[in-house]
């Protein structure tokens, strides 16, 4: 009965959020858009066919061909969470739920947001209504500031770059060919990547945002300098971004790239433009995949990517939520550091915990949906503040960027919310506000916005007073 209630409730969590997306959010590109549209498209009905086909790999394409869905063929993780969990069911149950829970918090904290700044909203509404009315909006007085930033950026990651030679490591990596990804994946294991965080944090949250910033602003004003200099930045992020060994950062950069390129034209999501996007970021991962991945011949990549997009992450989500607590106990905020620093506990990541426990090694990483890291530390409490804060904090960037409709600051800030959203499906919530960039990007956008208005006040000529003239007496 549990078990078919779970199903029931995430069922109609899902509709409403379906519901919620179409008729009260509307289909414009936003942050919150991204969000809910982004959980709905993974964590939506595909979460719940995985679970009930037993994980079976391309149940939904192997079904419509073979026209029967009945014949499954479980996934061996299934058979490996069932040797050491004794009732699989208690675990489907606490995912259903969270799943369900998950939607009606982030949907509760949107609309907290739009109570709390109502004329905000819907000032912010009106601006996305008539998003192809006015001309491209960028405040010239930033440019001088932009600029700077820009250059201090490039000339921070390329010594980087050079220091830890990038290049040369892009270039032996796919030198490999061997017939599988064996040697492909050790070297990654032990190369990918830069060890430098701040160089981490830049390349990951704030480095493409300035790229999209300074190439609109130059384009548009017409600033050569700004142009060379944001161009000089796309290049050593991007080899930044292919120095992770890895397909998805420079897949999601150039899918970050065509978004700004989108949402210079419009805003509004038709089916035009959802179905050219699905062929771009299906395009994008399909030729990113092929570089960084060997495949033996008559591989099937698009099944592949398929599953690595769709599936794996249903998977990473089972794994977690089958380890607590059934097989380890709740951490109780100790899967957080600070915390964990506070508690006196020795920190360890939670999907570390979730490696060893079903692969044996700490090695293999499994981050999964934000709401594994929030149930393994605080349970259903932990699923609905995380799911809430995560609601308020998209809302609030689009009410405080988007107000002004079209604008390249507004651009710049949603290609970035792009890339913290995505991160927020993978890996834990703080990980996506900071390193992601779904908050930390914002926040730097905001500071460069503010301290231009604060110079551009101190370069204004002071004001003289005028004095009433006093009649002459006779």
């Amino acid at each position: 009965m549990m078990l078919s209630l779970s199903y029931a409730a995430a069922i109609v969590a899902i509709l409403c959020a379906t519901i919620y997306l179409f008729l009260r959010l509307r289909l414009f590109v936003t942050t919150t858009t991204m969000l809910v549209g982004s959980l709905l498209l993974i964590y939506g009905p595909l979460f719940l066919t995985y679970t009930l086909s037993s994980g079976e790999p391309q149940f939904l394409i192997h079904g419509l061909s073979r026209g029967d869905f009945t014949s499954l063929h479980p996934h061996p993780i299934f058979a490996i969470i069932k040797a050491k969990v004794s009732d699989i069911d208690s675990v489907i149950v606490a995912m259903n739920f969270s799943v369900a829970l998950m939607y009606a918090g982030v949907i509760a904290g949107i609309e907290a947001v739009d109570r709390i700044v109502p004329r905000r909203i819907e000032a912010m509404r009106t601006a996305l209504a008539n998003w192809k009315g006015p001309a491209l909006q960028d405040d010239r007085d930033a440019n001088r500031i932009l600029l700077i930033a820009v250059l201090a950026l490039f000339a921070f990651m390329l010594a980087v770059s050079i220091s830890e030679n990038q290049v040369g490591k892009i270039w032996t990596f796919l030198s490999l060919t061997g017939p599988d990804n064996t040697e492909r994946n050790a070297f990654r294991l032990h190369f990918a990547g830069s060890p430098n965080y701040y160089y981490r944090l830049i390349l990951g949250a704030i480095a493409p945002m300035f790229v999209i910033w300074g190439i609109l602003a130059g384009w548009l004003r017409k600033s050569w300098p700004l142009l060379i200099a944001s161009s000089l930045l796309f290049i050593v992020t991007f080899v930044g971004k292919a120095d992770t060994l890895s397909k998805a950062p420079p897949a999601f950069f150039l899918i970050q790239l065509a978004l700004a390129a989108a949402l210079i034209l419009t805003n509004r999501i038709s089916w035009r433009v959802a179905i050219g996007g699905g062929c771009v970021i299906a395009l994008v991962l399909y030729a990113t995949t092929r570089l960084i991945m060997v495949f033996p011949e008559g591989t099937d990549i698009l099944s592949v990517v398929y599953f690595r997009v769709f599936e794996a992450t249903n998977q990473a989500l089972l794994e977690n939520f089958a380890v607590f607590p059934a097989v380890h106990p709740f951490l109780w905020g100790a899967g957080i550091r600070p915390v964990a620093m506070l508690m006196g506990v020795p920190f360890m990541p939670t999907y570390s915990i979730v490696a060893h426990t079903w692969y044996g090694t700490y090695d293999v990483t499994s981050p999964a949906l934000f709401i594994a890291d929030a149930w393994a530390d605080f349970s259903y409490l932990g699923v609905v503040v995380y799911s809430v804060f995560t609601g308020v904090v998209c809302r609030s960037i689009d009410a405080v960027f988007l107000a002004r409709g079209r604008s390249i600051v507004g651009i710049a800030v949603l290609d970035a919310t792009f890339l913290g959203v995505f991160t927020l499906l993978i890996t834990a919530l703080n990980t996506a506000l900071l390193s992601g960039g779904l908050l930390f990007a914002p926040i730097v956008a905001g500071l460069l916005v503010m301290a231009t208005r604060q110079f551009n006040r101190r370069d204004l000529p002071p004001q003289s007073t005028p004095t009433a003239e006093v009649p002459q007496g006779h």
